[in-house]
């Protein structure tokens, strides 16, 4: 069975605070017996003293008579007796004297042993009463026997044992309430950890704990804290699933459409009675649809390697890196009657070369992809603020203020028939900003729809 930890913090403070009282007022009371025992003990020595001297200076033991010395005891025991003091006198193996009524003799045979200059101190306790006796050689083979009811004292020791039973019951009540309310009220932060915890575990992101109690504050900082990173991961989280199935929603539907018409061009070349122009047609369409598929393809794996690797960056010519681009979409350019002007101000930059020329090869394209007929392209590289600045602007269609925030998002498309007769799967600028990523860079896109776009990149040097 689990105990909750109220329960034990206050079955702890309870058991604690009366096993400390309990032991603290039995060492007191058990001191208070002792020191009164030795008082009393103290007190009876004394008195003893007062009568061996007395009888000392009355009586010689060795001359006088049994009789003299039954009639002398006789009258100090009957004046000794109203002050509650027993007396015996053993001399020649037997008593001449004694009063001590109250007690067996039997029972302080042991005192009749003592020896000069030495006394014999006994407690004995009978039919519930208790005495000190001493014993003292007064004489040759004469012992005085001095004898007090000293029952006050354990009756007092045993009052003060009640009195404190019947406290510990009052103070078992009291300690048990206050024990109870403290372990409730040191609990309490912990009880609303537990509740917020539960909360947690059940989906509800939204609690808070109040940081007004200044011993609780630290604990419920970093409780709200960790409440808001829970959140906010989850939502994080969330939000990746929903791209994710995005992500597989779009590719699914991408590599569907060139896939159908390889299929069907295929099955078009096996079974139709074509002719060659119509045979030319369909491979070169299952031609184009292949190029599109590995294209996307080759996509997808930069994609990827954006998320699992580590890029190393080297300086590079800045007039080399842009004249490769250009070579490259040269004929293209020449064909839709493209304008391309540079203007590069800074010498060198560090990128990882084939990640860089992919970049600038996607937003080229895209630019490309842009404009039908007509129009320029104008990259331009230079150093501001000890940061490289690449910018590649193009008069095209432009991209709708609306659309600016999803066109980073793999598969989107701005208008999807037109990038799928241009060859586009919408995946350039997804690849670009993880490349720029990559280069703990950062990219801005400004389009104003039918003017143009601009895109320009921020890399360290």
């Amino acid at each position: 069975m689990k105990v909750k930890l109220w329960i034990k913090i206050f079955l702890s403070i309870l058991i604690l605070s009366l096993s400390a009282l309990t032991v603290s007022t039995a060492y007191i009371i058990n001191q208070n017996h002792i020191t009164s025992i030795n008082r009393e003990q103290e007190r009876s020595l004394g008195e003893l003293e007062l009568i061996r001297i007395s009888l000392s200076n009355s009586l010689d033991f060795s001359g006088s008579s049994t009789d003299t010395l039954t009639v002398i005891m006789d009258r100090y025991g009957e004046y000794y007796s109203n002050r509650g003091i027993s007396l015996g006198l053993y001399t020649g193996g037997e008593y001449v004297y004694n009063n001590i009524s109250s007690l067996d003799p039997d029972t302080y045979k042991a005192l009749l042993s003592v020896k000069e200059k030495e006394k014999i101190a006994q407690i004995i306790r009978s039919d519930s009463q208790d005495y000190i006796l001493i014993s003292d050689l007064i004489a040759d083979n004469a012992v005085l026997l001095y004898a007090r009811d000293i029952s006050e004292i354990y009756e007092s020791r045993s009052n003060s044992i009640r009195l404190y039973c019947i406290l510990l019951i009052l103070l078992t009540g009291f300690l048990g309430v206050f024990s109870y309310l403290y372990a409730k009220w040191i609990t309490r932060p912990l009880n609303a950890l537990h509740r917020g915890a539960m909360d947690i575990s059940s989906g509800n992101y939204d609690i808070y704990l109040s940081e007004k109690d200044k011993e609780f504050r630290d604990v419920a900082g970093a409780f709200n804290q960790m409440a808001k990173a829970v959140k906010d991961r989850t939502q994080e989280l969330e939000e990746r699933a929903k791209e994710l199935q995005v992500f597989i929603d779009d590719l699914s539907h991408e590599m569907n459409t060139p896939l159908t018409s390889i299929q069907g061009y295929s099955q078009f070349l096996l079974n139709a009675n074509a002719s060659e122009e119509q045979k030319r047609t369909a491979a070169q369409y299952i031609h184009s649809e292949s190029r599109r598929i590995k294209d996307m393809y080759s996509k997808l794996m930069v994609l990827s390697f954006a998320r699992e690797h580590n890029i190393e960056r080297k300086m590079y010519r800045c007039e080399e890196l842009v004249e490769e681009v250009r070579k490259t979409f040269h004929h293209q350019m020449l064909e839709q009657n493209i304008n391309f002007t540079k203007e590069i101000s800074a010498d060198y930059l560090k990128v990882d070369k084939t990640l860089f020329h992919m970049l600038l090869s996607n937003l080229v394209k895209n630019s490309l992809q842009a404009m039908e007929t007509g129009g320029s392209i104008h990259i331009s590289i230079y150093s501001q603020h000890g940061l490289s600045k690449i910018m590649v602007k193009d008069t095209g269609m432009g991209i709708p203020a609306d659309k600016l925030e999803q066109v980073t998002r793999p598969f989107y498309r701005i208008d999807k028939s037109r990038s799928r007769q241009t060859g586009g799967a919408g995946l350039g600028l997804s690849i670009c900003s993880k490349i720029v990523a990559l280069h703990e860079g950062n990219m801005e896109i400004h389009s104003v729809q039918g003017e143009g776009t601009s895109i320009t990149i921020t890399l360290p040097d």
